[in-house]
Parts: C-alpha cells; sequence; structure tokens
C-alpha cells in the first residue's frame, strides 16, 4: 500500500474522530452556556453590562469553569501518560477525553439544579442567539482539532500529538466569550430586526390621533402610578397600558400590537438605563401627556451621574408632543428642579406641601390594611382609601389623580378607580400563607426611598419584625454608604435581620451594629433558598416578615 493511501485513510479517520469530538463538545457548550445567556439577557442584552458580570472576582460561574477546565486537563494529562507507558496505540488519545466530559457533566448538572430567580426566557431571539452559539462552538472545536492533527501528518507518534485532544478541555475558559461572540454576530440582525418593530409601533400609534397618549418615567414608583392610573382612568376611558414592568422599547412594541380601535388612551412606562433610552421612547409613542415620578441615584451606574439621571428622565418632555400635560411629583427634590424648568402646561402633585402642590393628601392614615387619606385640589375634598400600603403610594395616587384630573375625571370617579386598585406584585404585597406569619413581599428592585417606605409600613404591625434583604445595587459610589445607611434603617425598626449574598452586606451589618442591634439577631446567608432556611429556623406564627429587595440572579 502506498503512502497516498496511508495519508488518506488517516485523514479520514481523523476527520471522523474531529467531527465526532466537536459534536460532542458543541453539545457540553450548550447545555453549560444556559447562566451566561440569561445573565446576557437580564443584562438587557447590552455587552458592556455582561462583560462587567464576567470581570466580577466573585463570580462563581467563571470559577467553577477554571476548576472544570484545570481538572479535565489534569486527570487527561495523567491518564494518557500513564497508559501510553503500557498501551502504544492511537486510540489512547481518546480515553482521557472522559475525564472532561464527566466534570463538565457535573457541573451542567449543579447549574441546571440551581433555581433561578427569573430563568432565561426561551424568546425568538434567545433561540437565534443559541443556533450562532451553536455553530461558533462547533467550528472553534473542529478548526482547533483540525490544526492540531496537522502534526500527525509529519509525527504521529509524538507525545504532543497523542495529548492533542487536551485542548479541548480548555473550552469551558472560552464558553463565557463564546455567549458574547455569539451575541455580537447577531446583533446586526437583532437590530435591524427591532428597529422594524419599532416603526411599526411608531406608525400604529401615529395613526391614532383620537388616542391620549400617556408617557411615565422616573427613577421609580413607574409601576405602581401606572398600575393605579389603569385603574382610575378605567372609571371612563378604554384603557391599554403596558403590563407589568414593560419599558423598553420591545416591551411597548408588544403591547402596541393588543391596541384596539375601542382602546381611548394608551399609558407607556419607560425605563432607561443610559442616556438616550428615554429619548427613544418618547419618539416612539409621541405622547401628549407625561408623568414624571421620583427621581434618584438608582443605576448611577451606568448613567454615570445623576445630573445625567435627570437630564434622560427630561427626555420625556423634550421629545412629547408640544403643548402637552405634565404631572411632576412634589416629593423628589429632583423631580421637583425638572418641574421649575418645564415650559408645558403642568401641575405637581404629591404629600410634600412645602412644594404647594396643586393635588396632594391631608389625614393620611396608613393602617395594616390599606390606606385612608383625603384627595385635595383647590376647595374640592374626596375621601379615598385603599388597599395599598404606606405614604409613598399615596404620593404615587396624587400623581395619578393629577393626570385624571387633567383628562376630565371629577372626584367621585377617581376615588373609586383608588378604591379598586390592586396590591401591586412584589410591592409591599402581603402574601397569604398557612403559617401564622405575615410575609410583606417587596422585593422588586428597591431603592433607598423604597426601603424608608418599607419600613413605614412595617411598623404598621404587631409583632416581632424581621427583614430579609440582600442590600441596594447600582448605586455607584455611594452604594456602600447607602448600604450603610440601611443597616441604621433596619436597625430602627427591625427585630431580626437576614442579610442575603456576599457583597454589600458587609456594610450593612456595619450599619446594624452602629445603631446597637444585636448581634445575635443578625444572620448571614449565602443565598435566598439558606434565607429561607434560616427563617424557618428563627420565625415564629405571629412574627411580620418582609422581603425587601429580591436582587436578579447577576447581582448574587
Amino acid at each position: 500500500m502506498n503512502l497516498s493511501v496511508l495519508l488518506a485513510g488517516a485523514f479520514d479517520y481523523r476527520l471522523l474522530e474531529t467531527v465526532i469530538i466537536s459534536l460532542v463538545n458543541t453539545v457540553l457548550m450548550f447545555f453549560a452556556s444556559f447562566k451566561f445567556m440569561q445573565t446576557l439577557q437580564q443584562s438587557g442584552y447590552e455587552g458592556k453590562g455582561y462583560l462587567s458580570w464576567l470581570k466580577r472576582r466573585d463570580n462563581i460561574y467563571m470559577m467553577r469553569l477554571v476548576i472544570v477546565s484545570f481538572l479535565s486537563v489534569l486527570a487527561f494529562m495523567i491518564f494518557n501518560i500513564a497508559v501510553m507507558i503500557f498501551v502504544d496505540a492511537e486510540w489512547i488519545a481518546h480515553t482521557g477525553f472522559v475525564f472532561y466530559v464527566l466534570f463538565l457533566a457535573v457541573y451542567i448538572k449543579k447549574d441546571r439544579v440551581t433555581k433561578a430567580k427569573v430563568p432565561l426566557i426561551k424568546t425568538n431571539r434567545v433561540k437565534r442567539l443559541i443556533v450562532t452559539f451553536v455553530l461558533v462552538s462547533l467550528l472553534t472545536t473542529a478548526l482547533a482539532l483540525s490544526l492540531l492533527n496537522l502534526i500527525g501528518l509529519w509525527d504521529d507518534t509524538s507525545l504532543l500529538f497523542r495529548l492533542r485532544y487536551g485542548v479541548v478541555c480548555f473550552s469551558p475558559l472560552l464558553l463565557p466569550f463564546t455567549v458574547l461572540a455569539a451575541f455580537y454576530i447577531n446583533e446586526p440582525f437583532e437590530r435591524y430586526n427591532n428597529n422594524r418593530y419599532i416603526r411599526k409601533a411608531t406608525e400604529t400609534l401615529a395613526e391614532r390621533g383620537d388616542l391620549i397618549k400617556i408617557g411615565i418615567t422616573g427613577s421609580y414608583g413607574k409601576t405602581s402610578v401606572k398600575e393605579i392610573l389603569l385603574s382610575i382612568l378605567s372609571e371612563k376611558y378604554s384603557v391599554l397600558a403596558t403590563p407589568h414592568s414593560f419599558n423598553t422599547p420591545m416591551g411597548i412594541c408588544k403591547t402596541v400590537k393588543k391596541l384596539k380601535p375601542s382602546h381611548q388612551v394608551f399609558i407607556a412606562e419607560m425605563g432607561a438605563r443610559n442616556v438616550g433610552d428615554i429619548r427613544e421612547l418618547a419618539e416612539m409613542v409621541k405622547p401628549s401627556y407625561a408623568i414624571i415620578t421620583g427621581i434618584t441615584g438608582q443605576h448611577i451606574e451606568t448613567f454615570g451621574s445623576l445630573e445625567n439621571i435627570r437630564k434622560t428622565k427630561y427626555e420625556l418632555i423634550e421629545n412629547m408632543e408640544k403643548g402637552g400635560f405634565v404631572v411632576f411629583s412634589a416629593d423628589s427634590a429632583n423631580t421637583y428642579e425638572l418641574y421649575k424648568k418645564c415650559p408645558e402646561t403642568k401641575v405637581i402633585a404629591g404629600t410634600n406641601k412645602e412644594r404647594s402642590p396643586e393635588v396632594y393628601a391631608e389625614n393620611v392614615k396608613v393602617t395594616a390594611n390599606g390606606t385612608r387619606f383625603t384627595l385635595c385640589r383647590g376647595d374640592e375634598r374626596t375621601e379615598c382609601s385603599t388597599s395599598l400600603m404606606g405614604t409613598h403610594n399615596v404620593s404615587n395616587i396624587c400623581l395619578a389623580a393629577a393626570m385624571a384630573y387633567g383628562l376630565g375625571m371629577n372626584g367621585a370617579e377617581i376615588a373609586a378607580g383608588i378604591n379598586r386598585v390592586k396590591p401591586i406584585k412584589h410591592r409591599l404585597e402581603l402574601v397569604p400563607n398557612d403559617k401564622g406569619f405575615t410575609i410583606i413581599d417587596d422585593s422588586y428592585n428597591a431603592n433607598v426611598n423604597g426601603t424608608i417606605a418599607a419600613m413605614e409600613v412595617l411598623d404598621c404591625f404587631d409583632g416581632r419584625k424581621i427583614v430579609v434583604t440582600p442590600g441596594l445595587v447600582e448605586l455607584g459610589a455611594t452604594k456602600e454608604y447607602e448600604n450603610y445607611q440601611l443597616g441604621r434603617r433596619l436597625g430602627a425598626h427591625a427585630d431580626a435581620v437576614i442579610l442575603v449574598g456576599k457583597r454589600r452586606i458587609d456594610k450593612i451589618k456595619d450599619g446594624l451594629i452602629s445603631v446597637e442591634f444585636p448581634a445575635d439577631n443578625i444572620v448571614c446567608v449565602n443565598d435566598l433558598e439558606a434565607a429561607e432556611t434560616a427563617l424557618a429556623k428563627i420565625a415564629s406564627p405571629g412574627d411580620v416578615i418582609i422581603f425587601e429587595n429580591d436582587l436578579p440572579d447577576k447581582y448574587n
């Protein structure tokens, strides 16, 4: 048999070998990639936010991938070299690969049993990301093995050639960056696709000249004000509002698809993490009416400064229809600054009488069963009651009521709408249980003002008070100070505190200790599951338990 025939046979064998190993490795990478795709999704498909998460020193997922790769390479090398002493055959090059498969399978199993707070949502965009990831992973592995197999054309007996498959064991280290590469490969198409939906939604809204369009933005309180306004306006109008926290361009697009000719009002919640985000949403909706809720340093890590946050919220005013009507919160100093410079028809509303609100509340009584107050506008007084708890919700109601007044509703209609408002999910929501506890779910995106309001509500209840919290995030340079202050705040209202996670909690603990909070009543745990276990040990019937902020998985 001549040399060309031998080389052709070896090439065919190694080609098949490369294909099989590449396919097996790609399947393993696919199942190991879910956490990283989930984090990319939670980061709003922003590569910068995803990279920031990857670079965190305490990123346990990256640490696990490093351990998997290290153990796989070590086991592969030791096993193959040991076996080669007794068996001189090329097939030995495959045997150590078993350890890699075993170690990665353990990683995948561990990852799958860890319950995600917000699991990866299999949207069409994620499906496209998966397809690209699989192709990139497959091609990368196949190319690496093909290049290594070229070594065999010169010398297929060398130790380097026999150990060539050890390179595959480094694949887990590339996994997070393969996800990122797939994201950037898809990004031009995703932008084009999103812009197509945005253009369609913009055209649909522009065609409805009869539609009352309302935009709501702010650092906090957006969803609450939106839900309250929806309830109030529904007393008189047919209303469509963005659901839940759908406050992105695609969230608004999905809502516009549900717009019917019978709808008279469209309410769009508008969220932002970067300068220009609100401009994009306002240009899309072109509202004639707007509400600016409270403004704080929330998300300052992505905005860079409080001034940038103020400018971004004001983008709603700059890009709404001229001659519009704007409601500003009287309970936020930053919002009040925007109120003073707004040239449109405007109203200020809230509970801070020092800023002379035109719509405000008197005789506020907050109880464990809800809140009662008198809604005031000029000489008009309307008695109101709601199942919502807390003075901050009265402030939110004043904003919604001011908008309703501006749209021609009367006090009786507004009071009826206020009375129909249901508790808003994860925002000081009472959770039924059969264990005799009072459980308050305030887990959605806690901020400084929100924790102040939560402590006010907590004081309305009798019984021992237990707070479960991981602290506050996205506060930039102020995060340590604000978490320290949070600890002091908790110490003044709680009887026991369970701190969740490895980050932030040191400052909260310092704050607790600074107000002489008993150290024995502070429990530190790694995750929510451990917090629930700790609760089971210390909680008794009659206790009041509040979950204050439940951070997305990328923060834990």
